[in-house]
């Protein structure tokens, strides 16, 4: 059997995978009661890619985990104010990323989408940082896109330390770049054919788009795809080889970024403050106080005390009042902050068992799971959900093909009709040959063996 060709994909798919891949690249808002909804573009692609929902359970599961931290905790804090919209958001978010893992198919036109999109960031950083009109087209989109959000404002900063200002490509800030690459890179990596040739692609990608955007979070491409691609695969994982790569990774970046980690050592980098010294001395100062089960989902002002003693001596408390307080740049902090330390734990459990009811392996799943919650800072966000989910999804993929050699199926998503085979008393027994006497295959369990 041959797979569907790209142009035998429903232009719903089509349509809906690439609002999904611009709410994760543009994390546009829209103003819903008083709140902004980053991400909206997520919840129209949800809308495309809407089919047959499977797996419900374990989604269940998180909501109602969520649901009880809602309402036992709050530490004092209102539950309109930001307690609410906040579970609000997560749910959304979640379920948004649940649709995605549901709805994603089609390998040929999720792997050439992917692709273009790559190349959009690669080619794109290098056209914003040496044709002026590019950047003017840019910074003006920017202007109207995100009136009255975060918009970065480090370009003194980077001209010290990188001597040029560092293209934004149409989003609100840097980081969202470097993100997304890691996302539709390592997205790309799992389905493409060709190990040379793919690994080729990807790393001119992430050169060209860490010598001009001067992001050290591009470099997490290359190894999130590679230990993917590995598991996927079924491949061991080299115990020599991880810390090797580790050190070369940790010994590039010193030297490409020199400056910059000279300006985190000394304290100056404001960045680097508000995405990782911050939101920790904050969860510090949390657990010392609720230490099992933290302040509750979304109360958020319960922190500002913290919060304002950690931030203080950098940043006004308006602008922590209007920008910080939403979100607190670490999404890993966050959920201990809100969910405790055992509260956590549980948390992550029913991550894994929500990944694993689609086919992802707990190390993979949680290994996505955490790099974006240190990159990302919306626990709530449709954009972090969605960048877990579509790597997720084209994991499953991926491991769809090295399992069975089979092409994706036109029943459409992930965890559906997939071959197990069953022993003579009915039992899974793994990958072992069909052809062996007393082995069948049965279809539709939803789970890899």
């Amino acid at each position: 059997m041959t797979e569907p060709r790209a142009r035998d994909t429903p232009l719903s798919f089509v349509v809906g995978l690439n609002l999904y891949l611009a709410a994760i690249y543009t994390n546009l808002a829209v103003a819903f009661g008083g709140f902004l909804i980053p991400g909206a573009l997520g919840l129209i692609g949800a809308l495309f890619l809407l089919r047959s929902i499977r797996n419900l359970q374990s989604l269940i599961w998180i909501v109602l985990f969520l649901t009880a931290s809602l309402l036992a905790g709050g530490s004092g804090a209102e539950m309109i104010g930001y307690r609410l919209p906040s579970w609000i958001q997560i749910v959304a978010a979640l379920a948004c990323a649940h649709i995605l893992l549901c709805g994603i198919d089609y390998r040929v036109m999720l792997r050439k989408t992917l692709f273009a999109w790559m190349l959009f960031i690669a080619i794109g950083v290098a056209a914003e940082a040496t044709l002026p009109a590019v950047h003017q087209l840019s910074d003006s989109f920017r202007v109207w896109a995100y009136d009255g959000r975060f918009i970065y404002s480090d370009d003194m900063r980077d001209l010290g330390e990188y001597g040029r200002v560092r293209p934004k490509l149409f989003t609100q800030e840097p980081s969202h770049i470097s993100k997304s690459l890691i996302v539709f890179g390592a997205g790309w990596y799992l389905l493409a054919r060709g190990r040379s040739k793919r690994f080729w692609w990807l790393l001119s990608c992430v050169v060209v788009t860490t010598v001009f955007l001067r992001s050290p979070f591009v470099l997490l491409a290359v190894p999130m795809a590679w230990l993917l691609d590995r598991s996927a695969s079924g491949k061991r994982l080299p115990a020599a080889g991880i810390p090797v790569a580790v050190t070369a990774a940790g010994l590039v970046a010193l030297q490409v970024f020199s400056a910059r980690f000279e300006s985190i050592q000394s304290g100056r980098d404001l960045s680097f403050v508000s995405r990782y010294q911050a939101p920790f001395e904050v969860t510090s100062r949390v657990l010392e106080r609720h230490p099992l089960f933290g302040v509750g989902i979304g109360a958020k002002e319960a922190l500002w005390d913290d919060m304002a003693a950690a931030l203080g001596p950098f940043f006004s408390a308006s602008y922590l009042r209007k920008v910080y307080l939403d979100h607190f740049n670490n999404a890993f902090a966050n959920s201990l902050m809100f969910f405790g330390v055992v509260g956590a734990i549980i948390f992550y459990i029913l991550v894994a068992r929500w990944a694993k009811s689609f086919g992802v392996p707990t190390f993979a799943a949680l290994l996505v799971v955490l790099v974006f919650f240190q990159l990302d800072g919306a626990l709530e966000g449709i954009r972090m959900w969605s960048s877990v989910a579509l790597i997720w999804g084209c994991y499953i993929l991926s491991r769809r093909l090295a399992d069975y050699g089979g092409p994706e199926g036109a029943a459409g998503g992930i965890g559906r009709c997939r071959p197990v085979v069953v022993g003579p008393y009915g039992d899974r027994v793994g990958r072992r040959d069909p052809r062996r006497v007393g082995d069948t295959i049965r279809y539709g369990s939803g789970r890899n063996p």
